[in-house]
């Protein structure tokens, strides 16, 4: 029975994983975050991915959303929105349609 269990488990850890990646790419200066800089959210982007993100169907680089010339942050996360997209996408076509959202930051020293 604890087998039957931790398989039921790996595999449903496998199903509720991805391999979605954003390239990070731009003319700017990306920064490490600290204390010592001030971030204000300039811009979002979200990629789309097939076969829980082993494909990418959009761009899913930040080139054309990173302001130029500009010390930035960007942190890649999966947000609320993101896992709705996925469940209603796959609710109404059953496929395997993942989403992951980018989000860039200019910073400014204090």
């Amino acid at each position: 029975m604890k087998k039957l269990f931790f398989l039921s488990f790996l595999i449903l850890g496998f199903f509720l994983t991805s391999c979605s990646t954003i390239k990070i790419e731009g003319d700017a200066k990306l920064i490490q975050p600290s204390n010592e800089y001030i971030c204000k959210k300039v811009s979002e982007k979200r990629a789309y991915y097939l076969f829980w993100g082993l494909i990418p169907i959009s761009n899913n680089s930040t080139s054309d959303i990173i302001p130029k010339g500009k010390e930035v942050k960007v942190e890649t996360k999966y947000s609320g929105m993101d896992v709705l997209i996925g469940i209603a996408a796959n609710i109404l076509i059953p496929t395997t349609i993942s989403s992951m959202t980018a989000e860039v930051y200019t910073c400014t020293k204090e």
